[in-house]
């Protein structure tokens, strides 16, 4: 009976110990079960938080969907949330810095501007200044500012308000710093923001909207440029003229001289200027009667070029000349390089002549010749967009000038700058390995047939039909 006894007893451990282990099993897979459903609720839980967050919740939401797993994204949410909220913050912040600088001239403060003699600005400072060209006030300066040589263009009848602005400027030169501070009293054109969409620009409006156009003073921060732009009457004209117009209006601190083959102004060429928004001076220069008439090859462009070096010569003191023809496509960017130059900067031009390209040939950071499918026995065989002038540079020439001999335009223009050596000769972007402008050159479209004014009376097309250049 005792032999019997101890094996009942151990028999029963057995059985005691089996049905604990399998308690234990059903408690951990309760609890994982319990853990599983919490977890899943908590994560439909947060989607819809997320999905109803008013603050960068697309952003959030399509981080998610990028994620290879569910719960990897689930993981990764509230990281991605506190980054939201980080880039959140600081575009806040950026926001806010971009409506000081931007309120900064009518409140006028006091500006500090430390720089190095010599000292460019970085690629970032000028993606700042280029986005903020659509919202900064555009100024006149005083009398006194027009006499000591800024460039303020002709009076202009606007609606304004003066506010006197104290401009502290610090220059850091070999010898330590100097710090020179001018009080001057600047004029904020107000212009109206909105434009009626039905306006149409009949005779009496466009003769009249040149006087409340932008104005201009040249800066020295950052140094100005004068882009030269000839035009002529075609149907593409102001086509062109508003495409060039609106990659210029991203350009800060810029002057544009839209000088037109003609002896008459037209009224549809200044409505488009002003509409554009670019400050600008519209001038006339009609080609030489003898070029006219002659069954060769005629120079286009120069007497409208060479008025603008007038001009230069007469208003400009310091800054950046450029030729810009309006057919042309530009990379703001050659915009922002050609600032800083010193006397003359050439770079590459794209679809020039049979080769593609028209460009200086750079060995070992050198300029050694130039690739151009028309060299023509010319010492600068570039095209007119492939360089630009120091406009302090071409006033100690006076006699510089382009030439009316087609196709010798540009070299003869160079010429007219001598002394000028190849070592000189600046190389923008990325010393020559780059095509930033581009000779695309529009299609040439036939001029317009007249419109059927008595079968389209009072229809929209009378309107449009005054918009169309014809030659």
């Amino acid at each position: 009976m005792k032999g019997n006894y101890t094996s009942l007893g151990t028999y029963s451990g057995i059985n005691a110990g089996g049905n604990g282990k399998m308690s234990l099993g059903k408690s951990i897979k309760m609890y994982l079960t319990i853990f599983i459903l919490t977890t899943c609720i908590y994560m439909a839980l947060y989607q819809y938080h997320i999905s109803r967050e008013p603050f960068a919740a697309s952003e959030v939401v399509k981080h998610q969907e990028k994620s290879s797993s569910y719960i990897a994204s689930y993981l990764w949410s509230p990281i991605s949330l506190l980054m939201a909220n980080s880039s959140s913050n600081t575009i806040n912040n950026s926001i806010t810095t971009t409506t000081t600088t931007t309120t900064s001239t009518t409140t006028a403060p006091t500006a500090t501007t430390t720089r190095t003699a010599g000292q460019k600005l970085t690629a970032s400072a000028s993606i700042r200044m280029v986005s903020l060209a659509a919202t900064i006030p555009t100024l006149i300066s005083s009398s006194s500012d027009l006499r000591s040589g800024s460039l303020g263009g002709h009076p202009q009848k606007t609606a304004t308000t003066k506010t006197t602005t104290t401009t502290t400027t610090t220059t850091t030169t070999a010898s330590g710093l100097a710090t020179a501070t001018s009080t001057r009293t600047t004029t904020t054109a107000k212009t109206s923001a909105k434009t009626p969409a039905a306006t149409t620009p009949t005779a009496g409006h466009m003769e009249n909207a040149h006087k409340t156009r932008p104005t201009f003073v040249a800066a020295s921060v950052p140094p100005p440029l004068y882009i030269i732009t000839p035009t002529y009457r075609r149907p593409e004209q102001m086509a062109e003229l508003t495409r060039l117009g609106y990659t210029l209006k991203h350009v800060v601190n810029l002057l544009w001289l839209v000088i037109e083959d003609a002896n008459i102004t037209n009224p549809l060429v200044s409505h488009t200027l002003d509409r554009i928004g670019v400050p600008y001076e519209y001038m006339l220069a009609p080609m030489p009667e003898k070029y006219k008439q002659t069954k060769k090859a005629k120079p286009r462009g120069v007497s409208n070029r060479n008025r603008g070096l007038e001009y230069l010569r007469q208003h400009a003191t310091e800054g950046v000349l450029y030729f810009a023809d309006d057919d042309n496509t530009y990379d703001i960017s050659i915009f922002e390089q050609m600032r800083y130059i010193t006397k003359v900067a050439m770079w590459p031009v794209g679809l020039v002549t049979k080769t593609g390209v028209s460009s200086p040939i750079i060995q070992e950071g050198k300029l050694v010749g130039f690739y151009d499918g028309w060299i023509g026995g010319r010492k600068y065989p570039v095209d007119m967009a492939g360089f630009a002038v120091n406009v302090k540079f071409l006033k100690e020439r006076p006699n510089a000038q382009m030439p009316f001999k087609p196709g010798y335009e540009e070299d003869g223009f160079l010429r007219s700058l001598a002394p000028l050596d190849n070592k000189e000769i600046e190389l923008l972007a990325d010393d020559c390995r780059d095509v930033l402008t581009w000779h695309t050159q529009t299609k040439k479209n036939a001029p317009a047939q007249e419109l059927n004014r008595t079968r389209y009376k009072n229809t929209n097309l009378e309107y449009i039909d005054k918009l169309l250049v014809r030659p």
